[in-house]
C-alpha cells in the first residue's frame, strides 16, 4: 500500500534580519523637527530671595539707623507700600513700631497707596516713580519685601519684580507710553539696578 505523502510543511529555523530602515528614517524625519521646536522655548530665571523674619542681635548693634523695611503688597485694588519709617505722601502709618519684624500681611490690610487707573489696570508707572523717589531719600537701602495675594496672576508678580529691580533711563515718568517704551539705564556696560534684592514673601 501506497504511503500518502506527509503533510506537515517543513518550517525554516534561519532568523532574518530586521528591517531597521523605516524606523532609521522616521528618526532622522523627527531630529529636525525636535531642534525647530527646541529653538522657540525661552527659559527666564527670576532672581528673588527668601524672607528674613528677624535681624539678629549682632546687626541691630552694629547698625546705627532703623532699618527701612520697604514692604510692595500687591493686591486686587493696586499697590500698598509700607516701611519701617514714615515716609510723607509714601509710606504710613505714623504709629508703625519701627522695632518689630516687617509683616507682610500687615501691609496687605492697609488701603492702596496706588490705585488701579480708571481702566482697571495696575499703575506701574506711578508704582516706579514712588520707588525711584524712595530709593533716592535711601540709597544705602537694597532690599525689598514683595507680597501679594493667592489669587494675584503669577503675570503681574513678575512684572512688579521687573519694576521694582531695573532703573530705567529717566527717574519720573508721565505717561504708560514713554514708561514701556524706556530702556534700562546703563551702568559700566551693565543693567543699573533700582532695588536689587527683593524678597518674595507670602501674605498670611
Amino acid at each position: 500500500m501506497a504511503r500518502r505523502p506527509s503533510s506537515k510543511k517543513k518550517f525554516s529555523t534561519d532568523i532574518e534580519d530586521l528591517n531597521l530602515v523605516p524606523i532609521m528614517n522616521l528618526v532622522v524625519c523627527l531630529i529636525p523637527m525636535v531642534l525647530f521646536g527646541a529653538s522657540f522655548v525661552k527659559l527666564g530665571v527670576v532672581n528673588v530671595n527668601t524672607p528674613k523674619f528677624g535681624m539678629g542681635k549682632s546687626e541691630a548693634v552694629e547698625s546705627d539707623e532703623k532699618p527701612l523695611n520697604l514692604t510692595v503688597a500687591l493686591a486686587d485694588d493696586g499697590f500698598r507700600l509700607s516701611a519701617s519709617v514714615v515716609i510723607p505722601g509714601i509710606t504710613g502709618p505714623e504709629n508703625f513700631d519701627p522695632t518689630a519684624a516687617p509683616d507682610p500681611a500687615a501691609a496687605a490690610q492697609q488701603g492702596p497707596t496706588i490705585p488701579k487707573d480708571s481702566n482697571g489696570n495696575y499703575n506701574f508707572v506711578d508704582l516706579y516713580n514712588k520707588m525711584v523717589s524712595i530709593k533716592d531719600q535711601y540709597p544705602n537701602e537694597n532690599i525689598v519685601t514683595l507680597t501679594a495675594d493667592a489669587k494675584i496672576e503669577y503675570q503681574y508678580i513678575i512684572k512688579t519684580m521687573d519694576v521694582l529691580r531695573l532703573r530705567l533711563g529717566e527717574n519720573r515718568y508721565n505717561d504708560l507710553a514713554a514708561f514701556q517704551s524706556a530702556k534700562p539705564k546703563m551702568k559700566d556696560n551693565s543693567q543699573e539696578l533700582l532695588w536689587p534684592d527683593v524678597v518674595l514673601s507670602v501674605a498670611q
